[in-house]
């Protein structure tokens, strides 16, 4: 798998997430495919092993930027429901 392919696969599902409008539930409950999942596993041991190029840094870096970014946006809904179940 090249660099793009498994780079943009965990961008891909996330864009095919928000593009299907979800509802605060599905997205607080979306986990990366099995095959996300695997390469940024491949990708970290890489990286302890020291043996991470700049292609595949950067690659690793998609992936943080992504979980990063859902991080957020869970966090927000979160907040959001806590804050609709404070009493007016």
């Amino acid at each position: 798998m090249s660099v793009t392919q498994s780079s943009s696969l965990l961008f891909e599902e996330l864009a095919s997430l928000f593009a299907s409008a979800p509802r605060p539930e599905q997205i607080l409950e979306f986990r990366p495919s099995d095959a996300a999942t695997q390469r940024a596993s491949e990708l970290l041991e890489l990286n302890r092993q020291g043996r991470l190029g700049d292609e595949l840094r950067e690659e690793l870096d998609q992936y943080e930027q992504a979980e990063l970014l859902m991080r957020l946006v869970k966090a927000r809904i979160r907040a959001g429901e806590a804050h609709d179940a404070r009493p007016a």
